[in-house]
């Protein structure tokens, strides 16, 4: 039987190149993919699709987020992605742009910077995407470092790291290529520092009248890195003393972390980390015999995984507080996409962090992409990251100056692409609040304080972070 004949019956390898033929993915075994009549690897956590893979005029998109850790499931991860789903499913349904539906290639990366980078340029090179989601600081620099240079914009829904605003990200458009709909923590650390030392009023109650001495645990990357050093720089001398202990991501020795909280024994203790890892402090500081600990969470832990990785010690943690970019906000935008997120995932998306976030990230790359393609349906442009970035500088009026106001989802997506695509700037407000950008690519928002409740988290306030 020849090559040739082989290659119609499906696929064969060839001794020449080492490499199995092939015509589509599925000729090829588990793990591979079908590139260029070749069976070729595909990065380890790659693999799913979502949205109209058989389509011959999608658009793709890509996603290298952390699903899963050395634990199992991401839970907060799980559920942002969710989000992205729902709004591509949503804005599928209302034709796409240009008649073109929406498909995501999601790699997972199990927070880890090096595989989120080898993803992101698989994910270029062989899925030609034009845009990538990423999730959390490290990975979004990691990622970024390849994307500007390829020309792909990038979109991060919980990349909070100050690091993020300063990306060299202007490669073939002044708009810039990296973007966030999560805020940056310089605006977080004033919130903490302020409420730590009672600048900020908390409804109903006093819950940190008492502290003199203030506790910080971190990660030390990106993330907890500058969550740290904003949180520190702005506290002063009305608390008698602040210490504090760094960590690895995904460590399981947390030894001089429990030395720390035990030895200096603070009033409360800041954890600037993710959920998995606050779980083994909490837990090894159990171990340790210190149960009255008192803990405050950052946005990265406010995670219903918590409570499962915590167990029986979870009543520890009862009545703490936390911040967060806010989530549950009383606007119709967020109820809209609570409901329809309650309805198709039998989840609260407020218990998360971030979900809301993913959600307006997915709506706004379709606004992007409509802007790309141009008001000619007969005679569209390309949609490329820079174009797609030159329509997100679209959102967001000059100061002092008005424009048509949209809200996103499914009440009115279908006039915001149309405004956009015609080159019309526009006032959009997302499930996370208004979304003016600022030329950093980064949308400002309200806070939320949360509390640690047997149920999960509850809301107690937003708050407007100060402007300095």
């Amino acid at each position: 039987m020849t090559g040739s004949t082989l290659l119609m019956a499906g696929c064969s390898f060839t001794t020449a190149s080492g490499l199995t033929e092939c015509e589509t993915s599925s000729d090829c075994a588990t793990a591979q993919v079908c590139n260029a009549g070749y069976c070729l690897p595909q990065p380890e956590g790659c693999g799913e699709i979502y949205g109209p893979a058989s389509s011959s005029n999608a658009i793709a998109l890509g996603a290298a987020v952390p699903l899963s850790t050395a634990d199992g499931p991401d839970e907060s991860e799980v559920q942002a992605i969710n989000a992205i789903k729902l709004a591509l499913d949503e804005v599928n349904q209302r034709e796409g742009v240009n008649g073109r539906p929406f498909v995501l290639h999601i790699c997972d990366t199990r927070s880890e910077p090096n595989r989120a980078a080898g993803q992101a340029q698989w994910l270029i090179d062989e899925r030609k995407v034009q845009m990538i989601f990423t999730s959390s600081s490290a990975q979004a620099l990691a990622v970024s470092s390849l994307t500007v240079p390829a020309g792909v914009l990038m979109i991060t829904y919980s990349g909070t790291s100050p690091d993020i605003a300063n990306i060299n990200d202007q490669n073939g458009t002044d708009a810039g290529l990296v973007w966030r709909t999560a805020p940056s923590d310089v605006l977080q650390g004033r919130i903490i520092a302020d409420l730590l030392q009672n600048r900020i009023a908390v409804t109903g109650a006093t819950p940190f009248a008492d502290i003199s001495r203030l506790g910080i645990s971190y990660v030390n990357d990106a993330y907890g890195q500058g969550l740290f050093a904003v949180t520190l720089g702005r506290i002063d001398s009305t608390l008698r003393s602040v210490t504090s202990a760094q960590y690895a991501r995904n460590s399981t020795d947390f030894a001089n972390v429990v030395r720390h909280i035990t030895q200096d024994q603070p009033d409360v203790e800041v954890l600037i980390g993710f959920s998995e890892d606050n779980a083994r402090i909490i837990n090894q500081t159990i171990s340790g015999g210190r149960t009255s600990q008192r803990w405050f969470f950052t946005d990265a832990g406010k995670d219903r995984g918590l409570f499962t990785a915590l167990g029986a010690n979870a009543q520890y943690v009862e009545g703490s507080y936390g911040t967060a970019p806010a989530q549950a906000r009383p606007d119709l935008v967020y109820r809209l996409f609570a409901q329809r997120f309650q309805s198709a995932y039998q989840t609260d998306p407020g218990q998360y962090s971030f979900t809301a976030h993913a959600y307006d990230a997915m709506y706004l790359v379709a606004l992007g992409a409509a802007y790309a393609a141009g008001p000619d349906v007969n005679n569209p442009q390309p949609i490329t990251g820079a174009r797609m970035a030159d329509g997100l500088a679209r959102v967001t009026p000059a100061p002092g100056e008005t424009a048509p106001a949209f809200n996103l989802g499914t009440e009115g997506f279908g006039g915001a692409r149309e405004a956009i695509r015609n080159g019309t700037i526009i006032d959009v407000t997302g499930a996370s609040g208004n979304l003016n950008f600022n030329a950093s690519g980064e949308a400002p928002s309200e806070y939320e304080l949360f509390r640690v409740t047997s149920n999960g988290f509850e809301t107690i306030q937003l708050i407007t972070p100060p402007t300095q």
